[in-house]
């Protein structure tokens, strides 16, 4: 985003993650993310006030973490949970708490994946009414962080806040041309998370085709590159490799 010209400001509650930044430094591997950190002039603040004071825009991508036994190796059992919405929801009571003192009221722009219902069950009832509330789910994986968000499929916008979604339309036009899919907040939740369920179907469907493979003597790679001709019928080859599971 700096890149393309705007003024970036970041926020972090870990004093760590906000020297790390200060001293360029990148613990974790990602490609042309540390590039750009030593290109970077990114200002940081160490609470919400200061992103209110001097942002239009606020994205926040606090985590959503599920329970460690849905990890994608035990044994699933029936039950089910959702995620853990404790931070993001701490975090936007901040930032609530920061605009009704300083009486500005920036864009935000949630960006973490929670379930269909979250945002109106979990997050609307602790912002003023005053809050331009947004939801544009992020489709990138660890890795490819940086080309993911800057080629991406397509822009997914949940908001029922039309002057917003025209702002964030205007904004994201001066990244990237990728179309912009503006619906309500409960269809985007939905959109990210089928989304998420589709790519680990194609995963599961694989990995099937590789097991049937490895009892009938057929070679599996042979099989999906067969299949990955049908690009009409069958949507796209990207994730349709046997291999590792996922979760």
């Amino acid at each position: 985003v700096e890149a393309k010209g705007h003024e970036v400001w970041g926020c972090d509650i870990y004093k760590k993650v906000l020297e790390n930044i200060r001293n360029k430094y990148l613990p974790y591997r990602e490609e042309g993310c540390q590039e750009l950190l030593d290109q970077s002039s990114i200002n940081l603040c160490e609470d919400g006030s200061g992103l209110v004071k001097n942002c239009d825009i606020i994205f926040v991508p606090i985590q959503t973490p599920h329970d460690p036994k849905f990890e994608g190796v035990t044994m699933l059992t029936q039950e089910r949970a959702d995620f853990d919405y404790t931070w993001l929801r701490d975090g936007m009571e901040d930032l609530n708490t920061a605009m009704y003192q300083e009486q500005k009221y920036p864009i935000i722009v949630i960006i973490s994946t929670v379930l269909p219902g979250t945002i109106e069950r979990e997050i609307l009832p602790v912002l003023n009414p005053q809050v331009r509330l947004c939801y544009n789910p992020f489709f990138i994986a660890m890795g490819t962080t940086i080309h993911d968000f800057n080629h991406p499929e397509f822009i997914l916008f949940g908001t029922e806040d039309e002057g917003a979604a025209e702002i964030l339309q205007e904004f994201y036009s001066t990244i990237h041309d990728a179309p912009f899919y503006r619906t309500t907040i409960k269809n985007a939740e939905l959109i990210k998370v089928a989304y998420n369920t589709f790519i680990g179907m194609k995963i599961v469907y694989a990995n099937t085709m590789m097991e049937i493979c490895e009892k009938t003597g057929a070679d599996v790679d042979s099989i999906i590159d067969g299949l990955s001709l049908a690009t009409d019928r069958l949507i796209s080859p990207k994730y349709l490799r046997g291999g590792m599971g996922d979760g």
